[in-house]
């Protein structure tokens, strides 16, 4: 077996854990809704969500750098010597901050891990969006590719905005715990949820379209 059939299982594993996983988030996230559960069961529900989104973060930080190293391989893009390792790095250091915050919950540690991760989710998304857009107006590569990686950078911008309105539900659901349930507070944090669904099924339709550009390759 060779290092590209490894990576192309990586790449294929990639796509499953993060659909798959932030399935199980979403879920978790809408039952945490239900009212009339106790609050102790919505609160281990959504921490149980909050365990499953290692998954797809994490994901999310290999797909670049995997995708980048299958693309140069076919021959449909020549990235300079020093990206494809340094994309490598980035994802290496991405991964180690992420669980570093992730495995210290209310540490010193979880804040600015949070912070690193949404700037580099905005790095990235700076990076890819507009060379995805430079890529299909220059038409120097398959145009499929061009879309798969603009459908890439569209992921990375969306998930600046999904840490953007988790904070408020975040914070609606503290104070549901706190306070304890009444009617008003759960349509505080029904109110302040409802916006990361719509993201979140953005982002689950994206993947679906980068999926298919890799495999079907229509244009």
């Amino acid at each position: 077996m060779s290092t590209y059939d490894l990576m192309v299982f990586l790449h294929i594993m990639l796509l499953v854990f993060w659909l798959g996983t932030d399935l199980g988030v979403f879920l978790a996230a809408k039952r945490s809704e239900r009212s009339d559960l106790s609050m102790e069961t919505r609160a281990t529900i959504l921490q149980l969500g909050m365990v499953l989104d290692r998954l797809p973060r994490s994901c999310l930080t290999l797909i670049t750098p995997s995708g980048l190293y299958l693309a140069s391989k076919l021959g449909l893009i020549t990235p300079v010597a020093w990206l494809l390792p340094s994309l490598w790095l980035l994802s290496a250091v991405w991964l180690v901050v992420l669980w570093a915050g992730f495995l210290n919950p209310e540490s010193a540690v979880e804040k600015p891990a949070l912070l690193i991760n949404l700037a580099l989710n905005a790095i990235m998304a700076l990076l890819l969006t507009p060379y995805a857009a430079y890529l299909l107006w220059a038409g120097e590569v398959a145009t499929w590719l061009s879309v798969k990686i603009l459908v890439v950078g569209l992921i990375f911008c969306s998930g600046v905005l999904l840490d953007v309105l988790f904070k408020p539900a975040v914070e609606a659901f503290t104070a549901l715990i706190a306070e304890g349930p009444t009617p008003e507070r759960d349509a505080v944090y029904a109110k302040a949820i409802g916006p990361v669904y719509k993201v979140v099924l953005v982002i689950y339709a994206l993947v679906l379209v980068a999926a298919f550009m890799g495999v079907i390759k229509p244009f």
